[in-house]
């Protein structure tokens, strides 16, 4: 007992010595925070490739976690350096947890996603002109009980 309570102090500590805590932090430390999976549900589907304006490019993805498909959360393609306020693309996954963007310009972009109750999740894809890509998101189930 007295070596689980020395742990608890130390991460406590070492949480503390790098930055400012969170509710977050110390309910995971006191074990109020789950990761574990959710039931399973439906598995995510890929939805049909968009047809392309000449000059522009898409990706066509999945959201899902280990439970299924997570439909109706908002994704969004910024590309690296933007500001958090710039206009930027934005999409939502369908019932079965597919996406499309199909008007983008040639570049890299980060697809980002934040889902209740999961962690966020992004993922990087290049886009080229008249080329549907594709890609996957992920996010962690992570829950707190307050």
């Amino acid at each position: 007992m007295a070596a689980r309570y020395s742990a608890l102090f130390l991460a406590a500590l070492a949480l503390s010595a790098c930055h400012r805590r969170t509710s977050t932090d110390i309910m995971l430390l006191t074990g109020r925070c789950t990761t574990h999976v959710r039931t399973a549900g439906k598995p995510a589907q890929l939805p049909q490739a968009p047809s392309l304006r000449p000059g522009l490019g898409g990706v066509v993805g999945t959201l899902a976690d280990s439970g299924g498909a997570l439909p109706s959360f908002p994704i969004l393609a910024l590309t690296p350096g933007d500001f958090p306020n710039s206009p930027h693309a934005t999409t939502r996954a369908d019932s079965l947890g597919g996406f499309v963007f199909d008007s983008l310009q040639p570049g890299r972009y980060r697809l980002f996603v934040r889902a209740f109750a999961h962690k966020p999740d992004s993922t990087e894809v290049d886009v080229s002109a008249g080329r549907v890509d594709t890609a996957a998101l992920r996010p962690i189930f992570f829950q707190c009980v307050r």
